[in-house]
């Protein structure tokens, strides 16, 4: 068997090449296929429907003109009334500090 010799570190870097085109084809159809969506357990205070609820989603949707906007100034200042309703008062934290 007198061929010609194996030259290792062609062979070697041909491997890399081939084994790093496999990896980018196996990520290309990774992130290609389409996957179901898994919807979250839990509920925002925006999923909700009503009239605040459509209030603070427009006020989402005009994005930074919101801050101009007397109604969702209004309506965040309620939806944080209504988030924070179970704080104690400040009046009333402080006063608990005096003791």
């Amino acid at each position: 068997m007198r061929g010609r010799p194996l030259n290792v570190p062609a062979v070697a870097r041909a491997l890399g090449f081939a084994l790093v085109a496999i990896a980018m084809v196996i990520a290309a159809l990774h992130f290609h296929a389409p996957t179901s969506r898994i919807e979250p357990h839990h509920k925002n205070s925006l999923a909700a429907s009503g009239p605040r609820a459509d209030e603070l989603k427009r006020c989402q949707l005009i994005a930074s003109e919101a801050k101009d906007d007397a109604a969702c100034a209004a309506a965040w200042a309620e939806n944080c009334r209504r988030f924070f309703a179970d704080a104690p008062a400040p009046a009333a934290r402080s006063a608990g500090a005096q003791r």
